[in-house]
């Protein structure tokens, strides 16, 4: 039998969508395009502890390739971010292979939406554009929202962003009214004396044909002594006025959270930071936590498995900020060489995927093995490190004097010469 759900705050918590008004206006669907296409960069990744090897392969395989058979992972992050950014809440729910097993995620976005107990459990059941009804237990839906104050469930739905809607409509009216108006009337003109309406309508209709229809070869006008006045219309288009216009976009602004620069593709480097900070990585971090809960028991988690999603803080850095973290990176021995050449929109090379750390470099794996140092000394013992070299045949003994033709030095020869005078924005006030 199904009841009624009750929170600790409300008692059958439903939510209805907006008809898509919302998204129907040109000025929210190009915020909300470009908030989803920035958030559909973002790259999945599952988390797994040191020296598990991946033990949930089920999971792996989901984060490896894609997330069901009809969308890539950018696709699927497009969709799930704009419906939340235009619904202020969007749902993730499994699907399943003959052995109960989740084997992809879908996006839902339902007419409405209630919350229903079942046999003691609390359930979601979703009411579907298309008529049909499709529940699933509350726990196995994964519930993004935005605006969550007064539900313990959904979001708060957009309706203080009627006013400012309703001001855009009656703006929009207004100029197709003025321009329908300039475009139908070209002429105003008096008719002498007193007649009928029927009268007048036929003036009109004969003034008409005889000096504004393809009749008038003459490019004359001429009209007799039943008018007066006639006088030619001047055409000027409506335009909205500019400080109101100003005000409707600080509204539209400030409610998603993005300026003007990011909208029209002409930020710098600490405005996309900004912007980045402030909604596209609060997306991501609600994404990761919201799926790791909905794929991963407690136990996985505690271990240290975890599902999120990351981008590149330095993807519209200027040169000399990707130079100054590039060079901590590899000279602290922060990151992959690999990963430094990504900053750099690299291609991944071989045997990429090891250590740099000056001293005044060593390559070292992921074991801490010492592969090779700058002074050209692979294939001897440095007890240091506790480890021992390997004697790699490989062109990492040659770093001091790199080779012309190997592609794979370029970018820590160039961080070797250049000195960046700016940090990027999470690495100010860092002294290298």
């Amino acid at each position: 039998m199904q009841t009624g759900y009750r929170t600790f705050t409300e008692y059958a918590p439903a939510f209805a969508s907006w008809d898509g008004s919302l998204y129907e206006q040109l000025q929210i669907r190009s915020i909300i395009e470009r908030i989803a296409t920035s958030c559909s960069k973002l790259k999945p990744e599952f988390v797994v502890p040191d020296g598990s090897g991946g033990s949930i392969p089920r999971v792996q395989r989901l984060f490896s390739s894609w997330p069901n058979d009809m969308q890539t992972w950018p696709e699927f992050l497009k969709l799930v971010s704009g419906r939340l950014f235009a619904d202020t809440v969007t749902y993730v729910v499994p699907g399943y292979d003959p052995d109960r097993s989740i084997n992809s995620l879908w996006s839902l976005k339902p007419s409405y939406v209630e919350v229903v107990e079942f046999e003691g459990e609390p359930w979601i059941r979703f009411h579907l554009l298309t008529g049909e009804i499709q529940a699933f237990p509350f726990y196995d839906v994964a519930i993004l929202t935005r605006f969550q104050l007064t539900s313990d469930i959904f979001g708060g739905g957009n309706k203080p962003l009627v006013p400012t809607l309703r001001l855009m409509d009656a703006q929009r009216q207004a100029e197709e009214i003025a321009l329908q108006t300039g475009a139908n009337i070209r002429f105003i003109g008096k008719v002498s004396g007193m007649a009928h309406h029927e009268d007048i309508e036929k003036k009109k209709k004969a003034f008409a044909d005889a000096n504004l229809g393809p009749n008038n070869t003459s490019a004359v006008m001429a009209y007799d002594q039943s008018w007066e006045e006639i006088k030619q219309i001047k055409s000027d288009s409506y335009t909205i006025n500019t400080d109101e216009m100003e005000r409707i976009n600080k509204a539209l602004f400030a409610y998603f959270g993005i300026n003007q620069d990011i909208l029209e593709s002409r930020f710098d480097e600490e405005s996309w930071s900004a912007f980045y900070e402030n909604v596209v990585e609060p997306f991501a971090i609600q994404l990761g936590e919201k799926l790791t809960k909905l794929l991963l028991t407690a136990t996985q988690v505690r271990k240290g498995n975890r599902i999120m999603f990351s981008s590149s803080y330095l993807e519209y850095a200027t040169t000399d900020s990707k130079i100054k973290v590039a060079n901590l990176l590899m000279t602290a021995g922060l990151g992959y060489r690999n990963e430094v050449r990504e900053i750099f929109q690299l291609p991944h090379v071989p045997g990429g995927d090891v250590f740099m750390v000056r001293g005044e470099y060593y390559m070292i794996d992921n074991d801490n093995n010492v592969i090779a140092e700058s002074g050209g000394h692979g294939g001897t013992s440095y007890s240091g490190w506790g480890n021992h070299y390997h004697d790699y045949d490989d062109d990492y003994h040659d770093i001091d004097e790199p080779d012309d033709h190997d592609d794979d030095d370029e970018v820590s020869r160039a961080l070797k010469r250049q000195v960046a005078r700016l940090v990027e924005r999470r690495l100010k006030g860092l002294t290298i």
